[in-house]
């Protein structure tokens, strides 16, 4: 059977050619799926493009695309700069787009970014097709197809493959990775199968015992009397297939171990959480996040629909066509009414509650959280927006207002959620007050809760240390992380006592957490706390496993670093920048690394590469505002510190470092200016408003100087600070 050769097919893995020969219906309705065509060798049976020759220019590249001798090429610019033919040895999906897989060296695959278009000529298909603008084709971005984010080893191949082994070699950079089935076969989701066949061919096969992964229920969802959606006789039971099984690879995720398809998935993966740019401020999907991180946000996840309710497990697609799916748990009668739709006709239920995204210019992906459009927040009215394009954002606010309420329907939640998320986002502390009474209604699904307190906490740390302090005796996996991220800005007492106490989670995912928050935190925690030292020797083997991600080796190179192992942390930096040069996070860490040990030219060299990379990071011009203030580069300092005091990523200490340099400079008038614009931005920050006081006061401004203390005393009537300056207002 085409695309189903084993490498080195691991011994408890049987192929889905063994599964198929009993199970035959379903491996027939599998050859239908996209499972099937995620990934195949290239030959004339699967390869869509046109190899007869064509070129294809976009931006700084020429590519020719021919077949020889039964075999495909590529011919396109290399990392150097230089025409280099590459043999393409697999196909990458096929619908809408078909990538193709080039071996740039034994073992390596990297994943081409200019993808055969499949689609009929009719819907504009049937052409190549460039996934990016053509700032990707010069060979210094860091997106160029030869580079780390296009290498299909560590990016791709999990979930593409099954029994998916890397195999990388640190010490030479190179994969020797094995996979049993070269796509998304039978063992992807149900396990290992060669004990299920053993216990077959000895009889000794039980349903009590199948020999297989135990994928989780399926709930039957039930129509009663009086209700128009239909509910289900009890509750949902672990493992949860939507989370263990589908969730595995459908969602924005990093891995805690080698792929392994019988484990829960917190012990295998982190989830991301709800944060922009991958999610817009609604929770909408907003980069590709596959679904899951949706899924988990909506009321059906709650009431125990899982994927294979709507889709069929082998073909993947859904078991009845568009929205004649949603009818089978709401009723028509009901949902499909004009009382529903608002007299819109022809109005179907995927396009209101499920909005499309476009990724990769031609592929529409659906967002899985089936919300209900509200007012309360811009984002929710994307989907009004499909037919209402020329709309401004009051007439849509007020549309959605006067749209009928079904009785009985649940308050707006999501939209006082989306509202105070947007707020949060923007460091506004007067919505403290609101967003804590949503948490306390204890109606929000898990991520959104997160996404809440992990913002609230920066803005008022005291007053959510008995939240987070709670979180981590929840029962879901996903708050306690959040408890571990969330202690990061908690007072330094709290702070490692919470840490402590996670640090012995039963889960890894959230152990993993802990181990990341103290490293960021204050690494000398390891060596002060013993009881934290199986911690870290855990979670440096899970960087180990992951050494040919920069970020791994980052990780490692901060352990490296804090157990005085300084030739292991130079050769962790070192090769985090051969795997990706242009990782910023290892940039300027390295720089900071180097500066501890004297080296300032080396790790102003650093800094140099993270600017020319990275110029658009407010991280990256705040980091190089301070080297030119150790320059003593004063004014050579200040542009750099306003671009990061001003960037949409800007954190309210790169604002008060900025006016701090102003006023050394003699820019005491913009200092202050400075501070009253951060305090507009963050509300309540104690360090800009205090600053801003104790500024105006010094150059004798008497109206600043009252603005500012009538700002402090808002948010610190208590402050002796505060106290003295208007004593002498006074």
């Amino acid at each position: 059977m085409s695309g189903h050769s084993s490498v080195n097919a691991s011994e408890n893995y049987a192929g889905a050619e063994a599964c198929i020969a009993c199970h035959k219906a379903q491996g027939d309705a599998w050859l239908s799926s996209d499972h099937y065509q995620s990934m195949q060798p290239a030959d004339e049976n699967v390869v869509l493009g046109d190899f007869s020759g064509t070129k294809y220019t976009f931006g700084k590249r020429t590519s020719r695309f021919f077949e020889q001798d039964g075999e495909y090429f590529i011919e396109t610019l290399n990392q150097q700069g230089k025409q280099q033919t590459y043999p393409v040895r697999y196909v990458f999906g096929y619908r809408p787009l078909q990538q193709y897989l080039l071996e740039t060296e034994p073992g390596r695959l990297q994943a081409f970014d200019v993808a055969w278009d499949t689609r009929p000529g009719s819907e504009g298909g049937q052409r190549w097709y460039q996934l990016q603008d053509e700032s990707v084709t010069d060979p210094e971005h860091p997106f160029f197809w030869t580079g780390y984010y296009q290498n299909w080893n560590s990016r791709c191949a999990a979930c593409h493959t099954t029994d998916f082994e890397e195999q990388f070699n640190s010490e030479t950079n190179q994969y020797h990775s094995t996979w049993t089935d070269v796509n998304v076969a039978c063992e992807s989701c149900h396990g290992p199968g060669q004990e299920h066949i053993q216990s077959i061919t000895d009889k000794t096969y039980s349903s009590d015992n199948t020999g297989l992964k135990e994928l989780g229920e399926k709930l039957v969802f039930h129509f009663s009397d009086g209700d128009p959606i239909a509910r289900p006789q009890r509750s949902p039971q672990s493992p949860s297939l939507a989370l263990d099984t589908c969730g595995a690879c459908h969602s924005r995720r990093s891995e805690l171990q080698e792929p392994s398809g019988t484990e829960p998935y917190h012990q295998r993966f982190q989830l991301e959480g709800l944060d922009e740019p991958l999610y817009f401020s609604d929770g909408q999907i907003r980069e590709e996040v596959f679904v899951l991180g949706s899924f988990l946000q909506s009321k059906m996840a709650e009431a125990g629909v899982t994927c294979t309710n709507c889709h069929d497990p082998h073909t993947g697609k859904t078991l009845l066509p568009g929205a004649q799916v949603c009818g089978t748990c709401h009723a028509p009668t009901v949902f499909a009414a004009p009382e529903h739709t608002n007299g819109h006709e022809g109005a179907d239920c995927l396009d209101c509650h499920m909005p499309e995204r476009i990724y990769m210019g031609v592929d529409a992906r659906r967002d899985h959280r089936f919300h209900r459009p509200s007012p309360k927040h811009p984002n929710s009215s994307a989907p009004c927006k499909t037919c209402h394009e020329d709309a401004s954002e009051g007439w849509l606010t007020d549309a959605l207002k006067a749209w009928p309420k079904r009785q009985g329907a649940s308050p707006d939640t999501l939209g006082e959620w989306a509202a105070l998320n947007q707020r949060l986002s923007a460091l506004d502390v007067t919505a403290v007050n609101a967003a804590s009474n949503l948490l306390n209604e204890d109606k929000l699904p898990s991520l959104e809760e997160a996404a809440l307190v992990e913002k609230m906490v920066v803005i008022a740390p005291q007053r959510m240390l008995e939240k987070v302090s709670g979180m981590t005796d929840d029962d879901d996996p996903i708050i306690r992380q959040s408890a571990a991220r969330a202690a990061a800005s908690l007072p330094e007492a709290s702070q490692y006592q919470l840490l402590l106490k996670l640090s012995q989670d039963p889960i890894r995912s959230v152990r993993a957490e802990v181990a990341s928050t103290l490293l960021s935190l204050s690494p000398q925690w390891f060596s002060r706390a013993p009881q934290l030292t199986a911690l870290l020797e855990e979670y440096q083997q899970l960087l180990r496993d992951s050494q040919d991600h920069p970020g791994a080796n980052l990780g490692l190179a901060k352990i490296a670093s804090l157990q005085q192992q300084i030739p292991v942390a130079i050769k962790h930096y070192e090769l985090a920048l051969q795997i990706d040069p242009q990782h910023i996070p290892s940039l300027l860490s390295y720089s900071d690394f180097l500066r501890s040990f004297g080296n300032e030219d080396k790790a102003r060299r650093q800094l140099e590469l993270a600017l020319r990379y990275g110029s658009d990071m407010a991280a990256v011009q705040f980091s190089y505002g301070l080297q030119k203030i150790r320059d003593k580069a004063y004014q050579q300092a200040l542009p750099h510190l306003t671009k990061a005091a001003n960037s949409t990523e800007a954190i309210p200490r790169y604002a008060f470092v900025s006016a701090v340099a102003l006023w050394q400079l003699n820019y005491r008038k913009d200092a202050i200016t400075v501070l009253a614009e951060a305090h507009t931005r963050w509300p309540g920050n104690y360090d800009i408003l205090v600053t801003r006081a104790k500024y105006a006061y010094q150059l004798r401004d008497v109206t600043a100087l009252k603005t500012a203390v009538k700002a402090l005393g808002e948010y610190y009537p208590n402050d002796a600070t505060y106290k003295q300056l208007l004593g002498l207002l006074n």
